[in-house]
């Protein structure tokens, strides 16, 4: 059994609530499998703090739908609660393709939408209205209402919402601005870095009323799901050094699996505080995050950036994601990073590159990825561009994108190994 919350847009209180439903229906004694629609890194944070198990991002332009099939099957009895992407309809373009909306009509997942009531009354029968008739298949089953003003406001709501949209109302959240969430320039702040979280968590799960029930007996309309396991490349016994700490923490849970899956062994280590590179690794990676937050303890980690730069020099293969290469290059803004790079990285005041792409190595394999980065890469001398890059949503976007030295491959692409195995031994040669 499976749900999908969906927000009519960004900033309605999607993951607030999603915490809050994962909370309260823990309480009850609920095991609950959470999973994430889209290329985010932030929220399934969240979902783990929460649930005690690892969030599953479910993309459908980095994956293909058995691999979908094959996670959502990993929830087994557990009750799969998925939050959704931006607002419900709102995906790679016009065309609603990779959405929430999308992902809910092919796994056949009903959903529950979240309308902000702040401000409204039957007005939010409308927006519930609309979104689950504006496009075929919306598998829209019910709506929870967030920042309401009480039980009374809600009553307006809930009857609006059933005689206009004909649609149930599950419960609703209060507005509380304790359950606010702090925000920095990619999302949320990450759940290891918000202090007292399980405490706002408990309290919003305390604030939810809910119709259990109900929610249940709408979860058990969605079919089951499972498939095969996806191919495997096999890399027994390589010794993989993954960078893990606050500075670094943007990984797709299914590419972890993947590597293990693969036999890898992955040896979690921080260049934050550990002082050089664990001993014996057949190869690094270094994936995405904040180091730009974290400039300065990672200058002042002399030891750490001396112990990678020597190990990259030496022929040690290793793949850089986003804030991977910022953390190789000399310097981020006036900070200095690990300096094996010769490029220099600025962060600027907007987005560079946001949305889905295609990615095209020197072997001439292309493969999907996604892009979300604030920071600018300035070769200082000659150096080995690693991809080219067309945008998904407008093939006239093309650039040159990463870089190749040694064993190295570092870029701003964020890539996903389940339905792309071979990329394993791309990157890991």
């Amino acid at each position: 059994m499976r749900i999908i919350l969906a927000g009519t847009g960004s900033n309605c209180g999607k993951t607030t609530c999603t915490l809050a439903l994962m909370g309260y229906l823990m309480g009850q004694g609920l095991s609950i499998a959470p999973y994430k629609v889209g290329p985010d890194y932030i929220d399934p944070g969240f979902h783990r703090a929460v649930c005690g198990r690892p969030s599953h991002n479910l993309d459908e332009f980095l994956m293909d739908p058995p691999a979908i099939a094959y996670l959502l099957g990993e929830a087994g009895q557990s009750l799969a609660v998925i939050e959704g992407v931006m607002g419900f309809y709102d995906g790679m373009d016009a065309g609603l393709g990779c959405s929430t909306y999308s992902l809910a009509r092919l796994t056949h997942t009903p959903v529950v939408l979240v309308v902000d009531g702040s401000g409204s009354a039957a007005s939010a029968a409308a927006q519930a209205l609309g979104f689950a008739a504006m496009a075929p298949e919306s598998q829209v089953a019910g709506v929870l209402v967030n920042r309401v003003y009480g039980p009374e406001h809600y009553q307006l709501i809930r009857q609006a919402v059933d005689r206009y949209a004909h649609l149930p109302c599950l419960g609703y959240l209060p507005q509380d601005p304790a359950l606010n969430l702090d925000s920095r320039h990619l999302g949320l702040v990450p759940a290891q870095e918000t202090p007292g979280l399980a405490q706002v968590v408990e309290r919003a799960a305390g604030l939810l009323r809910l119709d259990a029930q109900l929610l249940l007996e709408i979860a058990r309309r969605a079919p089951a799901l499972s498939a095969p396991p996806p191919p495997l490349v096999k890399r027994p016994g390589y010794r993989l050094g993954v960078a893990l700490d606050d500075a670094f923490s943007f990984y797709y849970q299914a590419n972890l699996d993947a590597l293990v899956r693969a036999g890898m062994e992955l040896v979690f280590f921080s260049p934050l505080t550990d002082s050089a590179l664990p001993a014996g690794l057949d190869g690094l990676y270094l994936g995405g995050g904040f180091p730009e937050v974290f400039a300065r303890r990672l200058q002042d980690n002399r030891s750490m950036r001396r112990s990678v730069r020597e190990a990259l020099e030496d022929g040690l293969p290793c793949y850089a994601e986003c804030g991977g290469l910022i953390y190789l290059s000399r310097q981020v803004d006036d900070w200095e990073m690990a300096g094996f790079l010769p490029v220099r990285c600025a962060m600027t005041a907007k987005l560079q590159r946001f949305g889905y792409v295609r990615v095209e190595d020197q072997a001439g394999h292309i493969f999907p990825a996604h892009e979300f980065h604030y920071a600018m890469a300035h070769p200082l001398e000659p150096l080995d561009t690693a991809f080219a890059v067309t945008r998904a949503s407008d093939p006239a976007q093309r650039w040159r994108c990463g870089y190749r030295k040694k064993n190295t491959v570092a870029g701003f692409p964020h890539l996903h190994f389940l339905s792309h195995p071979q990329l394993i031994q791309e990157v890991f040669p």
